[in-house]
């Protein structure tokens, strides 16, 4: 182990393209000792480390221990970088210079990794490392080792060469020469760069390399996507991912939606290499949003504070549909990559889901829309990912079937069961548990209600539990089925909405859980019978069958008597029961969070790794499209709204005009009752009862309308009394 001064009839380097180590000494002896040590044990045999220092330092730096060879190359009068690659390449016309700067760590494989990227291509001339400030001689390994295995290996081009730490080709020396004499040191790195850049040639990033060295803000420089996603993959290898959950559903409501997010919410945040930012509605429940404020891995954040501008995270999540551009707008606000959980296509499908058709327009327009822009899309099951891939909404390395977790890992308050208003207490019960969508089949509970009274004597009622929507719901049908059928109307209860205290109460006492779903992207409801000890009666449709499992499947589709048989069996207690209790709680273990949040997981690395949708032209364009339709629809409805306004206008101005005109008819006809009653308005001389003044003062009330009205109405009343005498008069026969 020696530290030499290089002699003047001294080579260096071992032939054209050989690397050689250059490190620029800049006064701190720790620093530099620090950055020698790494070196020499991560830099292969052969390949020499030349110091270059001012001739004061030689004796100095001479006295190092740095546990192995090292040469110092005297810069005589200079100093710096520029000097140095201009000394080297005058000892070493053809060599590869790996510069590095005083306080770089570097690790295992560090050179053969730049190196490797710096040939990859003839117009490539250097080679940078990532780097991550902080660690220590004996971290370096780990960080290099967390930075090689992640990488993707894409190398992208960068704006120029780290002034700190970088590969220089000899063949980018041999082009431009070194940096000129008089060149600012700090700025050496960059004119080099600069010089290489005219030419057409190209610096990238060694993605899969990382250093410990201050972080460089030119890295950065420019609109690189894989650039971009490069470093983020590095930076999530080396900490926690961050993610922001879009919780805007979370309203007061208790909705089978609202029990996925709470339950996503509180997995994600109990997951250690997660960090978790969820944005709340203003609605949010009280009892809700003090859980979360009392959780401190929980970052909350409201939608002001998201409009006017937070951090971005690694990846924000919508646990959601997307129902509007600008819920894609938002979400480009919160996170640098975009995952989308779309539970279904039902309302993309049902036009009678939506209030008009051209609402139903704009919802499946919206929903191509998010799918094309997501970086990842999550569906609940292996059927509602295959269904959007028959639909051509998104592509399959994009798709993920991640299945929402079975069980309950929110934190729940104690049990309480409260029986809900108009259900008996003291018979069987069959409970259809959800909202009157036509996809939920509630007509068919109702016949297979009426085919196991017929047929198996059951004397129990069936409960309708769940909010009645709008818009594409089954009330009419039901409403039909049990007008026709005063018997079944016997046997049926409709409670409407029921809150968390009276769905335990049903749950609890259900002899059984009827599910007549025909289309489910997941089906909570089988695992939640399942976990209160009730049976579950669904058919193997949709995503049922594959989740909940085809053996505990016992509806027959759709057949109400087949379905009463097989039925039957499950509503006492026995064998039978509790097999099919058990077959849904095994399955609901299988689909447990802490299996589910892995999957999930790892659909937010391939997020951040991916590249990127928003840098797609027509995703781009079509948001763009999106905004201004949306800006047209609101736009054309301010004018309908407008023109109605101004048409109420019009029609009042109307109404005062013939108000007006009908007021100036009275008038006229009162000034002819008046000439009528009165006589003649001429001047006494002529005969008359008025004087000139009179007669044109009484013509300057005339002249004005409300005057005229108010002053000549008696008139117009004696006129009229006139004029009928006149007509009695001619009407008597003559004498």
């Amino acid at each position: 182990m020696s530290v030499r001064a290089l002699r003047s009839s001294d080579t260096i380097g071992d032939g054209r393209g050989a690397p050689v180590v250059l490190v620029v000494a800049a006064g701190s002896r720790s620093v530099l000792s620090a950055t020698l040590r790494a070196l020499v044990a991560h830099t292969g045999e052969g390949v020499p480390i030349v110091v270059a220092c001012d001739d004061a330092s030689l004796a100095e730096l001479s006295a190092l221990d740095v546990g192995g060879d090292v040469t110092l190359l005297a810069l005589g009068g200079e100093r710096g970088v520029g000097a140095a690659l201009r000394a080297i390449h005058a000892r070493a016309p053809h060599a590869d210079v790996m510069l590095v700067g005083e306080g770089v760590l570097v690790g295992s494989g560090w050179l053969e990794g730049l190196r490797a990227a710096a040939h990859l291509d003839s117009i490539v001339m250097t080679a940078s490392p990532l780097s991550e400030p902080g660690a220590d001689e004996l971290a370096v390994d780990a960080l290099a080792g967390a930075v090689l295995n992640a990488s993707l290996g894409v190398r992208p081009t960068i704006a120029r060469a780290r002034d700190d730490c970088c590969y220089l080709r000899a063949s980018a020396l041999e082009l431009v020469g070194p940096p000129a004499t008089g060149v600012e040191d700090q700025n050496a790195v960059a004119e080099l760069s600069a010089r290489i850049s005219a030419l057409g040639l190209v610096h990238i990033l060694a993605d899969d390399v990382c250093v410990r060295a201050r972080p460089d803000e030119h890295l950065l420089d420019g609109d690189s996507s894989a650039l971009r996603r490069s470093v983020a993959v590095a930076q999530t290898s080396l900490r926690r991912l961050s993610v922001t959950v879009d919780a805007r559903a979370l309203g007061t409501a208790a909705t089978g939606m609202r029990t996925y997010i709470l339950d996503l919410i509180a997995a994600v945040a109990r997951e250690e290499s997660l960090r978790l930012r969820v944005l709340l509605p203003p609605d949010t429940a009280p009892e809700v949003l003090a859980v979360l404020e009392g959780d401190g891995a929980i970052e909350i954040i409201g939608y002001d504070e998201a409009v006017a501008g937070v951090a971005l995270t690694d990846v924000v999540h919508r646990p959601q549909q997307v129902f509007t551009a600008d819920d894609l707008t938002l979400l480009r606000l919160l996170g640098e990559r975009i995952v989308i959980t779309h539970h279904d296509l039902i309302a993309y499908r049902c036009g009678a889901y939506h209030d008009t058709i051209e609402q139903w327009r704009d919802f499946r327009r919206v929903t191509r829309l998010a799918l094309a822009q997501a970086d990842m899309a999550v569906f609940p099951s292996r059927h509602a990912r295959d269904d959007a891939l028959r639909e051509d909404l998104i592509g399959p390395q994009r798709a993920h079937a991640v299945p929402d977790g079975a069980e309950r890992v929110w934190p729940q308050p104690p049990a309480v069961e409260v029986r809900p208003a108009g259900v008996p207490a003291q018979v069987g019960l069959l409970v259809c548990i959800g909202a009157d969508y036509a996809h939920k089949n509630r007509p068919f509970a109702l016949a297979l209600a009426r085919a196991l009274h017929d047929r198996h004597g059951w004397n129990g009622r069936l409960v309708l539990a769940g909010p009645h929507v709008q818009h594409g719901s089954s009330r009419d049908r039901e409403r039909a089925l049990l007008e026709r059928d005063p018997a079944l109307a016997a046997l049926v209860i409709d409670i409407g909405p029921v809150d968390d205290a009276g769905r335990a109460w049903l749950y609890a006492h259900a002899q059984a859980v009827v599910y007549p779903s025909v289309y489910e992207g997941f089906g909570l409801v089988p695992f939640e019978a399942a976990q209160a000890g009730a049976p579950c009666l669904y058919a193997p449709a949709g995503a049922l069958g594959e989740l909940a499992g085809p053996a505990a499947a016992v509806l027959v589709a759709w057949d109400p008597d087949a379905s009463a048989d097989a039925v039957a069996p499950l509503l006492e207690a026995g064998d039978a029961r509790e097999s099919h209790v058990r077959v849904l709680r095994e399955a609901a273990e299988g689909l447990s969070w802490a299996n589910v949040i892995p999957l999930l997981r790892g659909v937010y690395e391939q997020a951040v790794a991916s590249p990127y949708r928003a840098d797609s032209p027509h995703v781009a364009e079509d948001l763009e499209r999106e905004s201004h339709i949306v800006a047209l629809a609101a736009s054309a409805e301010h004018d309908r709204a407008r023109a109605s306004e101004l048409q109420r206008a019009n029609d009042e101005a109307q109404r005062a005009h013939d108000e007006a005109q009908r007021a100036n008819d009275e008038a006229q006809q009162a000034l002819l009752a008046l000439r009528s009653s009165v006589g003649s308005f001429a001047e006494p001389s002529a005969g008359g009862l008025l004087s000139g003044a009179q007669r044109r003062g009484l013509l300057r009330v005339v002249s004005r309308p409300l005057l005229r009205r108010l002053l000549l109405a008696p008139f117009a009343l004696a006129g009229r009394a006139a004029a009928s005498r006149d007509a009695d008069e001619q009407s008597q026969p003559p004498h």
